[in-house]
């Protein structure tokens, strides 16, 4: 059983679903001091004139550890994110095949921003049929993982890191391809061909 060591994401990007597909078992870190400026509450959609960043507003401090992050109810960023995601694929070919299920995760009061992580996780690794185990840790020391923490970062390009190719797939907007969006644009777009352009995109670890 091959077991990967990664921070959750916030809608994760087509990258970090490819890495993902490859393992049987998902240890998710949450016992770090929670850092700025990740994936863990952020993620990019297309937008018809750009691409969108969606970020969660949360309560943190410097001594704060990923699984205390709360989530800063005095936002609306619940109905932002929803208005932004139906803006954007409202009309994409998949769209009332996910929809309700994606709502729902986002409507359902949450304190916590790894519940809501986890949530949105557990659903798309469903549509994508991948029956891998989630965990959240405890400690990671004498774990035989492999250990992909802090590797995906958005300051980062992905063509640097050596996980992921962009695989070229029908998207909403645009005349030329966005790639490594959040896997919504994918599934929005693909619905069933998603597993197939993920396997393609995956390059090595």
């Amino acid at each position: 059983m091959r077991t990967l060591l990664i921070e959750p994401h916030y809608l994760g990007s087509i990258e970090y679903f490819s890495l993902l597909s490859q393992y049987d078992s998902i240890i998710l870190e949450v016992t770090d001091r929670f850092p700025k400026q990740t994936y863990r509450n952020r993620c990019y959609l297309l937008g018809s004139n750009r691409v969108l960043m969606l970020t969660i507003p949360v309560n943190f401090s410097s001594r704060t550890i990923t699984k205390d992050v709360t989530i800063d109810q005095s936002q609306r960023w619940r109905k932002d994110h929803w208005g932004a995601f139906f803006s954007s694929y409202g009309k994409a070919p998949f769209f009332e095949y996910f929809a309700d299920d994606i709502r729902e995760v986002w409507e359902k009061p949450t304190q916590y921003m790894v519940d809501l992580l986890v949530r949105f996780l557990e659903i798309f690794l469903k549509f994508l049929r991948k029956s891998a185990t989630l965990a959240l840790s405890t400690s990671v020391e004498n774990l035989n993982t492999s250990d992909l923490r802090n590797v995906i970062l958005p300051k980062q390009s992905f063509t640097d890191r050596g996980i992921y190719r962009a695989v070229p797939y029908n998207q909403s907007f645009g005349t030329s391809f966005t790639p490594n969006l959040s896997i919504l644009d994918l599934l929005m777009n693909e619905g069933p061909r998603a597993e197939e352009i993920l396997s393609a995109s995956f390059l090595t670890t």
